[in-house]
């Protein structure tokens, strides 16, 4: 099986290195990676109608927009342990909030380090990383932040600073928004009424506290704030970005890096489980001269992808440790070709709770004590299990799950 992966790997890979060549930059890209926290596609550009994110919907009339990604784990640390790293929870273990990457996996060499390692000039303003998990493996040159930006101080001085050096760049920027608690800007919560938001389907107990049907239309409104604010300030960043002459030799990459968020479905607030709405989140690819961009893909697409497709499209050799996600970089080419048959989570402190998603389907398997089984057609949130009345459908997500990720690479 890793023999078939590898040889996919580089045919692939040599396939986009040949299509893309007739584009040839000045110099590497620089990458520009802007992450924002517990926050699902609630964007205009996705569809969600509500939304006030007029600065990102532009954007992604500039870029690719993914429709169908997934985190590994709903969990802040975890997640980022494997995009940072290219490695699955399967393999670490990792799932929990304080797991020690550098200690569980020594030897590995985090997606900032790499770029570092190869001649680029690394900075972070925000968080990426997490110290309870392990903080950085001395992946950056400059740190201007760690622990999360909610103003555009330390981003637009940290471009300032970038333009001034000799070698492409690696920015790094983490939006504290749109975790709660939401504390929005009032212009930005301005642009909304409670009367919009629902409270039916939504638990009344957040924080310890029982709310009102009012209270809880409040609580939505000001997530909502929060992203028309966090939608503000990247909208700043594109600016500058093109006002500084970086944007056409620039890789940009936005979106919620780490996982989405229940905002008071299925009885919970918070995240840690496998359902769509917690693993789920927006991501907006923009390469310099991609024909494509402003297109679409409804792809099934893992944020352990990351790691192995940027590595791709900068033309890096591949880190020491083996990559376990698939370079989505065919995807940029052609955003509306076949690609994986599923992706696959693991529930917060728990890897063998498992969840496996086709375009239609989602199941979570309780560690082979029972299982549930939702249509994310029809059922995007997954509230109905219906599991007992589509047997055959059971067995065919489990035997998917039984040949793990490589047996989900497309073929």
């Amino acid at each position: 099986m890793k023999l078939l992966l590898s040889k996919f790997l580089l045919l692939t890979g040599l396939w986009g290195m040949v299509s893309w060549q007739a584009r040839e930059a000045p110099r590497p890209y620089n990458i520009i990676y802007i992450s924002v926290e517990d926050m699902w596609p609630s964007l205009g550009c996705y569809g969600d109608t509500l939304a006030h994110s007029p600065n990102l919907d532009q954007f992604a009339r500039e870029s690719v927009l993914f429709e169908d990604v997934h985190c590994q784990v709903s969990l802040c640390t975890p997640s980022r342990t494997s995009l940072l790293t290219g490695i699955r929870p399967s393999s670490s273990g990792i799932v929990k909030i304080d797991d020690d990457w550098q200690s569980i996996l020594p030897g590995v060499t985090s997606l900032p380090r790499h770029f570092r390692n190869h001649g680029y000039y690394t900075a972070l303003a925000g968080k990426i990383h997490d110290p309870r998990s392990g903080g950085s493996d001395s992946a950056y040159s400059k740190v201007y932040e760690e622990h999360g930006v909610n103003t555009n101080l330390m981003p637009l001085q940290a471009l300032e600073d970038l333009t001034r050096q000799n070698q492409p760049f690696f920015l790094a920027i983490g939006y504290s928004q749109a975790h709660d608690p939401w504390t929005p800007a009032q212009s930005a919560k301005d642009k909304y009424t409670t009367n919009q938001f629902s409270a039916a389907g939504r638990a009344s107990v957040y924080s310890g506290q029982v709310h009102s049907a009012e209270g809880i239309r409040e609580l939505v409104r000001n997530y909502y704030g929060e992203v028309t604010e966090v939608d503000s300030l990247i909208g700043e960043v594109v600016q500058k970005i093109k006002a500084l002459g970086l944007y056409e030799n620039s890789l940009i990459l936005v979106g919620a890096f780490d996982h989405g968020y229940n905002l008071g479905y299925r009885n919970r607030w918070g995240k840690g489980n496998c359902y769509d709405n917690e693993t789920r989140v927006p991501m907006l690819v923009r390469v310099p001269g991609n024909p494509q961009n402003g297109r679409r893909s409804p792809a099934l697409v893992e944020l352990v992808d990351m790691y192995p497709t940027l590595v791709d499209l900068c033309r890096l050799p591949s880190p020491s440790q083996q990559l376990e996600g698939l370079s989505f970089r065919p995807l940029l080419e052609n955003p509306g070709r076949s690609w994986k048959k599923a992706v696959i989570n693991h529930r917060a402190y728990a890897v063998d709770i498992v969840g496996v998603k086709t375009r239609q389907y989602n199941l979570i398997d309780f560690a082979g004590d029972s299982v549930q089984l939702f249509d994310r057609i029809r059922d995007p949130i997954n509230l109905v299990n219906i599991a007992g009345s589509r047997p055959e459908v059971v067995r065919k997500m489990k035997r998917i799950k039984a040949k793990g990720w490589e047996g989900a690479i497309p073929r």
